[in-house]
């Protein structure tokens, strides 16, 4: 069921929040032991020991977490926590000294992306991110926001796969928003502009016709001829589209080969879309 949502401005902040920048932490290693004997840093983080003691020492880990090699006085070495948790830690050189590390882990966010932000009517496009923790099986929850809609209607719920990636394939009607959320933390929303399909078909006449997500009946499209001695567009008639977005006109061509197309401006396409030309027409008049 797609439940349509009001969006809080809270919810915006949070899309446009930028992400955490990593700091350093350092630690003095000094003959009474680590100075401090206990950090708490944050996931991603960097933490900096210093011998400041006139021997040597070497930090370890235990179950081998992380290993520091021999540091001799004034010399440091520096370790990056990704993963959040507890982390004991002692001196191999000198076993009386102790020390623990806390990890915390970072708040929930996630990415969202569109392979295209501007389409033709009935064209797709895969809207796709990661979420942070980088798990297989969240669940993300995609919402979408068509041009005039007020508020964000929920879409679907997608499973993550490995690396946390996921992705989802949507066909925009009109200018359409994307919103992703997972855990509380929303992504920075994505908008997928649409352009009406034009096409121009043959039949005792020529067949032209727009497609878009409502009627394009009494908008008028532009059936144009390439010049090939200046290389610009020429309109040769103004055609107001009918009932079901289309008209057949009759009109004559000079011998040889024509290029054509239809044009429809963005003031034509009405709210919601944009501009557009239909793909090139390549065609042989004989006589």
């Amino acid at each position: 069921m797609r439940t349509p949502i009001v969006m809080l401005a809270a919810l915006g902040a949070l899309a446009l929040a930028s992400p955490a920048v990593a700091g350093t932490k350092t630690i003095d290693i000094k003959s009474s032991g680590f100075s401090p004997k206990s950090a708490t840093i944050t996931q991603n983080d960097t933490v900096t020991w210093v011998n400041r003691d006139t021997v040597n020492h070497q930090i370890y880990a235990d179950q081998g977490r992380f290993v520091s090699p021999i540091l001799k006085p004034k010399q440091s070495w520096s370790f990056t926590f990704n993963a959040a948790g507890t982390y004991h830690y002692s001196d191999e050189l000198h076993l009386k000294l102790k020390a623990t590390i806390y990890v915390k882990g970072l708040p929930p966010s996630l990415t969202l992306a569109s392979s295209a932000r501007v389409v033709v009517f009935g064209d797709k496009v895969t809207l796709s991110g990661v979420v942070s923790n980088h798990q297989a099986g969240e669940q993300v929850t995609i919402f979408y926001q068509p041009y005039p809609q007020p508020n964000l209607i929920q879409r679907t719920v997608v499973l993550t796969t490995t690396g946390g990636a996921y992705s989802f394939i949507a066909g925009p009607q009109i200018l359409t928003t994307y919103q992703a959320t997972w855990k509380g933390a929303f992504a920075t929303p994505t908008t997928v502009q649409v352009q009406p399909r034009l096409t121009i078909g043959r039949d005792n006449g020529w067949l032209l016709h727009a497609y878009a997500g409502k009627s394009l009946a009494g908008r008028d499209v532009l059936f144009q001829r390439l010049n090939p001695l200046t290389g610009q567009w020429v309109t040769l008639r103004k055609v107001m589209l009918g009932r079901r977005s289309g008209a057949k006109i009759v009109l004559a061509l000079p011998k040889g080969m024509n290029h054509l197309r239809l044009a429809m401006s963005v003031n034509q396409a009405g709210a919601g879309y944009l501009g557009t030309y239909s793909p090139v027409l390549n065609w042989r008049q004989r006589k």
